[in-house]
């Protein structure tokens, strides 16, 4: 894994799939058949202009009833609940919530960290994660004439263990999960009910280098893991239903 240096700070409108170029240049990495590039949430966010004065929002009742519970603006939950499906759980501080994209996320994903915090703005998530992966990765891919694979990634805390991981939002040709059901193991015993997050690996592994406060390296490329790479694969197929999800 390599993570990019230099990349300026992202500023709405930007052209993300050059800046990666450029810095993928400078840096003298060329690109090769079956790498993987990385990209966290933010940046993406950022170029795409996903912020939110939340002044601007009006909290309803039920914005308002959360805010008293669990001690967050009124404001800042209208955000959450305009983002989410339903609520799931709820604590003192913390709001879980099914995000309209269909995971379960802390605030529906919604950032404050490393953005303007002298004014009222939020940074939403991108608006279609795999289509945003897949403009970024076309692009990336033609300039390189190489097939790649590309995983937009965020961070989230996971039920009965303590500290966030880094996980997969988005894709863009690569098999998100690979599932090792009907194969054997070393005993010849069939896998029941072996599936691999594959995506969410590398997005875990990226975000060792990327890291969560001011190192300013939100692009990591990762070179060597053979993945399966397939343009009909999506970040969706790693998303459980809701009949199958012991925690809801």
């Amino acid at each position: 894994m390599t993570a990019l240096e230099s990349l300026p700070l992202i500023q709405p409108g930007d052209d993300l799939a050059t800046l990666i170029i450029d810095q993928l240049v400078r840096q003298n990495l060329q690109l090769e058949d079956g790498d993987i590039l990385t990209i966290a949430q933010k940046v993406v966010s950022k170029s795409e202009n996903r912020y939110l004065d939340i002044s601007t929002l009006v909290p309803t009742d039920e914005a308002i009833s959360l805010s008293k519970k669990i001690d967050k603006d009124p404001q800042f939950i209208q955000a959450i609940l305009n983002e989410s499906k339903q609520v799931v759980r709820y604590r003192m501080g913390v709001l879980i919530v099914e995000h309209k994209l269909g995971f379960i996320h802390a605030n529906a994903g919604i950032d404050r960290s490393n953005i303007d915090q002298t004014s009222n703005q939020i940074l939403l998530l991108p608006e279609n994660p795999d289509l945003s992966a897949k403009s970024l990765r076309e692009s990336i891919a033609k300039y390189f004439n190489k097939n790649i694979g590309l995983i937009i990634s965020d961070t989230m805390g996971r039920p009965f263990r303590n500290g966030i991981v880094g996980f997969a939002i988005g894709s863009s040709n690569i098999e998100c999960v690979v599932d090792e059901r009907g194969k054997k193991d070393l005993y010849g015993n069939i896998l029941k009910v072996t599936q691999i997050a594959v995506a969410d690996e590398l997005a875990a592994a990226a975000s060792l280098l990327m890291g969560q406060a001011a190192q300013k390296k939100p692009v990591v490329l990762i070179r060597g893991y053979k993945a399966n790479f397939s343009e009909h694969a999506s970040g969706k197929d790693l998303i459980r239903s809701e009949v199958e999800d012991l925690f809801r």
